[in-house]
This record gives structure tokens, sequence and C-alpha cells, in this order.
């Protein structure tokens, strides 16, 4: 018998006015190649990096329309930085992280969304592991708060 074990990552996002929820969607995002290396190396006890390089820190936002690809490294275009307002484990095998947008943050049309991980992972543009990133279509402005919830899930 030959286990398979599988990574996914799925973004829930709700769009709000007045506290009320004006749309909400669900998309799978695009896992990186170097998330994928990483894991594997921890999985092997080959990885010499930090134990913690894939500790999810940072959501970011920009304005990038190329397609989301395995081999990206970075967003785009990133325009905006948000650390995770909330992570947890529900249970084995799935980690949920979530970022809330207020009022005042990223006020412009968001195209790619991306969460960033690894010691190096600071509130500055390009820091940080790309651990996944997704193409979104969403006019953010003062009148919104969107809240941002990725779920990661092991299977075997």
């Amino acid at each position: 018998m030959k286990d398979k074990i599988s990574y996914k990552g799925r973004f829930h996002i709700e769009i709000l006015q007045e506290n009320k929820i004006v749309k909400e969607f669900d998309i799978e995002n695009q896992l990186t190649t170097i998330n994928q290396q990483i894991r594997s190396q921890m999985l092997t006890g080959n990885y010499t990096g930090s134990l913690t390089a894939l500790a999810i820190k940072y959501f970011a936002f920009g304005t990038g329309t190329t397609p989301a690809a395995a081999t990206d490294t970075q967003l785009e275009d990133e325009q905006f930085r948000k650390q995770i307002t909330q992570l947890s484990q529900p249970t084995d095998g799935q980690v949920v992280s979530l970022v809330s947008l207020g009022y005042n943050d990223a006020n412009f049309t968001i195209t790619e969304i991306g969460v960033f991980c690894g010691d190096d992972a600071t509130g500055s543009a390009n820091t940080g592991t790309l651990l996944s990133r997704v193409n979104v279509n969403i006019e953010k402005n003062s009148s919104l708060v969107i809240n941002v919830t990725r779920t990661d899930i092991c299977t075997i």
C-alpha cells in the first residue's frame, strides 16, 4: 500500500458593508513550489533551515494580473501587507489563518493575494517565503471591510 499526502489551500472571502455581508466566495489557491520543497525536505529529515520556515505571518495584497503559478516567489505588484489576525489548528491536518482588512486598509482594486511565511517575513513588501497565491478581483474602498480566511488542508 502506498500513502499519498495531499496539501491544498482554500480562501474564503467575505466583503462586508455596514457590518453585513454583501458578497462572499471561495477560491482554491496556488501552492508554491518552494512550499512543496520545504515540506518534502522536512518530512525526509533533509531540511536544514529554520523549524518555523512555514510559519504563516502575513497576507499581502496587490494589483498584479499574471495568473498565479507554482513557481511564484512573490506577488507581481504588492501594494499592501498585513499581519495575520488569527491562526488556529481546529483539527489535525488543518490550519486556518485569518486577516481582516478594515475601512482604511488596501483601498484599491485587489487582483492578487499572497500568504507569506518564514523568519524573514516582515511588514515590508516582498519579504518572506510566498506560501500561496491567488488571483481575485475585489474593488476595495473605505466603506468596506474584507475578511480573508485561508484554510490549509493536509490529507493522507
